[in-house]
Formats: structure tokens, C-alpha cells, sequence
């Protein structure tokens, strides 16, 4: 098992490294497409949480798009991941953004889902955040609600039980599968090693 998911994502970085490539040839927008229908949405998010405003947000996640043609010669597939060079080039056209526009308010709270941005956050911190929302929002919504209860609102396995009407057992079985799952899409998003 452990062995073929492995090959999952050898193969997947293979493809991808292969995609990169493809920004300088004939296909350049077919592979452009490729690499947007798999990162755009979470590009987008990570940017409508830093700047707090979606058309900014989309003007962003095209820029990173541009840029990652432009540069494509640029990519070493040792060296990092596609998401991780993808997501440095979001970092670096986010700072491009936000010196550009000054600072604006942040967003008020309930107008995307998530935490609304803090503009003195550093940006890998809000990178990190926005990457464990992603993770933990693949969970089921079973693991999700269990996660988030002991782990951000700090309740203990008894005091679980008693809010979701489980037994003890269950949320511990629950939070040991949900804290697994975590820890399998944290590594998908290359947070964990």
C-alpha cells in the first residue's frame, strides 16, 4: 500500500515536471491549462485570504500563471515540487500586490469562508494556514468536526463525546483515523515531509 502510493507520486511529479516542460513548446496552452485546472482553485484561495478581495485574487493567480510560462526554464524538478514552485511565485506576486495597492482593510469576517486575513501576517505563515484549511478541509465531515474540536477549540476526548452525543470510544477512533488522514493530505500538499 505504502509502496504504491509511492508510485502515485512518483509518477505524479514525473507528469508534472513533464507539464512544466511543456509551457515552452508546442502545447504550451494545453499544458498552462493542465497546471491551472490542477492548482488555480487553490491558488485562488490562498489569495482571496492574503488580499482579501476576488478580483484582485484572480488578477494574482493569473500573474502567477503568466509567470510561471515565462519562466518555465526556470523550474527544477529536484529542487522543488510544482505546487511548491508555484506557490513561490504566488509568494513573490503577492508582495508585488501588496506593495502595489498599499494596505487596504482586511476582510471583514464572514465574507469568504475561512479566517479573514491579517495584513501584518507574513505571507509563508498565511501560506501555511491556507494550506492547512485545505488539508482539513479533505477530511470527511465526520474527522473534520472531531479535528476541530480537539485540536482548535482545545476539547478534551470526554467533553467531544458529550457535545456529539458519541461515545467515548467512537470520537477516539474517529480523532485517530481523522489525525491519519490529516497527516496523508498534509503530505499531498507537500506540508509535511
Amino acid at each position: 500500500m505504502n509502496e504504491s502510493w509511492r508510485s502515485a507520486v512518483s509518477l505524479k511529479v514525473k507528469t508534472e515536471a513533464e507539464t512544466v516542460a511543456g509551457l515552452r513548446g508546442r502545447n504550451s496552452q494545453e499544458a498552462t491549462r493542465a497546471l491551472y485546472r490542477t492548482y488555480g482553485a487553490e491558488l485562488y484561495g490562498f489569495a482571496v485570504r492574503r488580499l482579501g478581495d476576488a478580483g484582485l485574487a484572480e488578477e494574482l493567480v493569473q500573474d502567477v500563471f503568466t509567470r510561471a510560462w515565462h519562466h518555465s526554464d526556470r523550474y527544477e524538478p529536484a529542487r522543488a515540487s510544482v505546487r511548491t514552485w508555484l506557490y513561490a511565485i504566488a509568494r513573490n506576486a503577492l508582495i508585488d500586490a501588496e506593495r502595489r495597492r498599499g494596505r487596504r482593510p482586511p476582510v471583514q469576517p464572514g465574507e469568504h469562508p475561512g479566517d479573514p486575513a491579517d495584513p501584518d501576517e507574513p505571507i509563508e505563515t498565511a501560506l501555511l494556514r491556507h494550506q492547512i484549511h485545505l488539508a482539513v478541509s479533505r477530511l470527511t465531515a465526520d474527522h473534520r468536526q472531531v479535528i476541530q474540536l480537539v485540536h482548535f477549540r482545545g476539547l478534551s476526548l470526554v467533553e467531544v463525546a458529550e457535545l456529539t452525543h458519541l461515545p467515548v470510544g467512537t470520537v477516539k477512533s474517529r480523532l485517530h483515523y481523522a489525525s491519519a488522514n490529516l497527516r496523508l493530505a498534509l503530505q499531498e500538499l507537500e506540508v509535511l515531509p
